[in-house]
């Protein structure tokens, strides 16, 4: 990967790997097994993508996923 921002996702839509990138990162809390936890999450923005011949539906759409999700993802899936 070039960039700490730029990364791939499964679109939902299409379960396909796309491009995407985050946008923001904020932090929730979750109440956990022991308690409240913090979860950071992160807006990531999908890049446009067809899926057959039309435009998938989850294309230039910002979804929040939780940050530890997507870093596991890239792990697993590096170039």
């Amino acid at each position: 990967m070039s960039s700490d921002k730029k990364m791939k996702i499964i679109c939902k839509w299409c379960t396909v790997s796309k491009d995407c990138h985050i946008v923001s990162e904020e932090t929730l809390e979750h109440q956990g097994a022991y308690g409240i936890d913090d979860v950071v999450m992160a807006k990531v923005k999908i890049h446009k993508h067809f899926k057959a011949k039309n435009y998938c539906k989850g294309s230039d759409r910002t979804i929040t996923v939780p940050l530890s999700d997507i870093s596991k993802y890239n792990e697993k899936n590096k170039d």
